[in-house]
């Protein structure tokens, strides 16, 4: 006979694991990444890169990670979620370290590439530690500190990370320093953290028994289920465009004549909207908390629609004052739609804890094509000059409307599925 699935239950050490996660992605996708966008102009300056070159080294980490990434998340639900996540940050952070050392296009991009690939590994593993220690009341606020991670950790790069690199040496020395700082936390977490496997997650469903899981049955168990679909496209159009934007929008603050802002201050207006997003990240599912989680899904609708207008406005005016404002009210708005898809996704019975690696492996694959298909075409639509960058850019934000829309279309999906799953059980 089938058993159903029993959670371990909470434990208070689930706020020492979210710290680590939190910190990763701070150092890592937040302060060493943005970094790199601040600095994308001054590194192909400096390595004499083409137009093209420089496109390329700007899709190279995802491209690196979507042939691993599927692979990974299908690892994170039969292997040890810690070892893995420690052991892919710990070549992370090697990378890191390498690019300070870099010599030649080649060498340069085979290391963002590879950072792509370890990437593809650590992203995952990360949001499956917190549905492994988090169940269902706090997952979205979880999901929020990690979120907010990221961000507080642009903004540290936004303020700091040229006055870094100017007081150690250049942009070399700036990543060897974040590599060893990456090491240094690696270390800890391996000797801190601790394992919990995915039959004893926080987060369980509703429906899945232990004849439910296995390699072929989560993959094909996720596959069928349309509402999946509709949160991965969702995210994939929404994460995209805002990677896309980021690659490049500090390159066109700094070059288009309409705005031509040198790159230490240009670095301040993307600030706003981390700074407000940060924030909004943990303050938005606490406020559902509040007025009930039924209201999530609508939130998340209603900041979809507006985040993009915001940035539309802001990318059109040529006005520093204006697109910082525009910035901060888009970054509130990102607290409620950037961790939806996921969020929603994950609380899907038919994902949930034993399957979360699996459908957060596909998930983040369809994110990384995005990204790596978003911004090389907006790479080239900003090099063909045929427009000034920033209509270009603001263009382009257009495709974040996919999102709010596709998650509408998953409200009544969900519900036509739960109708579907009640006349079966009457009907057994």
């Amino acid at each position: 006979m089938a058993t159903i699935l029993q959670s371990k239950g909470k434990s208070s050490f689930r706020w020492v694991m979210l710290l680590f996660v939190c910190l990763f992605y701070f150092l890592i996708l937040g302060f060493c990444n943005q970094s790199f966008n601040i600095l994308l102009g001054t590194i192909t300056t400096d390595m004499g890169w083409e137009a093209t070159q420089r496109t390329a080294i700007a899709t190279a980490m995802s491209t690196g990670m979507i042939w691993f990434v599927f692979v990974a998340g299908i690892m994170m639900d039969k292997f040890s979620v810690k070892k893995v996540l420690g052991s892919s940050v710990l070549i992370c952070a090697i990378l890191i370290f390498l690019r300070g050392r870099a010599q030649g296009f080649m060498f340069f991009f085979t290391l963002m590439f590879l950072f792509g690939a370890a990437s593809a590994f650590y992203m995952p593993a990360t949001t499956k530690i917190i549905t492994l220690w988090f169940d269902s009341d706090e997952l979205a606020l979880a999901n929020g500190f990690l979120t907010a991670a990221s961000p507080m950790g642009q903004i540290t790069a936004n303020f700091f990370a040229v006055k870094i690199m100017m007081a150690i040496g250049g942009w070399k020395a700036l990543y060897s320093f974040i590599g060893v700082a990456v090491v240094v936390l690696t270390i800890a977490f391996f000797i801190f953290g601790k394992e919990r496997k995915s039959t004893e997650a926080s987060l369980v469903s509703s429906t899945l028994t232990a004849n439910d899981i296995g390699l072929w049955k989560n993959i094909k168990g996720i596959l069928k289920v349309p509402y999946v679909w509709l949160m991965i496209i969702a995210n994939m159009c929404f994460l995209g465009s805002i990677y896309a934007g980021g690659a490049y929008g500090q390159f066109v603050f700094q070059n288009d004549p309409g705005w031509l802002i040198d790159k230490a201050v240009s670095g301040r207006i993307p600030a706003w909207n981390n700074m407000f997003s940060m924030f909004a990240y943990i303050l938005i599912p606490l406020f559902i908390a509040k007025i009930g989680r039924q209201h999530y899904t609508k939130v998340a609708i209603m900041c979809g629609i507006m985040a993009p207008i915001f940035f539309i406005i802001g990318h059109r005016s040529y006005s520093v004052t204006v697109i910082s404002m525009m910035m901060a009210l888009a970054g509130i708005c990102y607290g409620g739609i950037v961790p939806a898809p996921k969020v929603l996704m994950l609380s899907h019975p038919e994902v949930s804890g034993p399957r979360a690696g699996t459908a957060l492996g596909l998930y983040v694959t369809a994110e990384r094509i995005g990204i790596s298909f978003f911004t090389a075409t907006l790479g080239t639509l900003i090099s063909a000059g045929t427009m000034p960058m920033s209509i270009v850019l603001s263009w382009f934000y257009f495709i974040q409307f996919a999102a709010p829309i596709l998650i509408f279309i998953g409200i009544y999906v969900k519900k036509y599925d739960a109708k579907k799953a009640e006349l079966k059980a009457s009907q057994a």
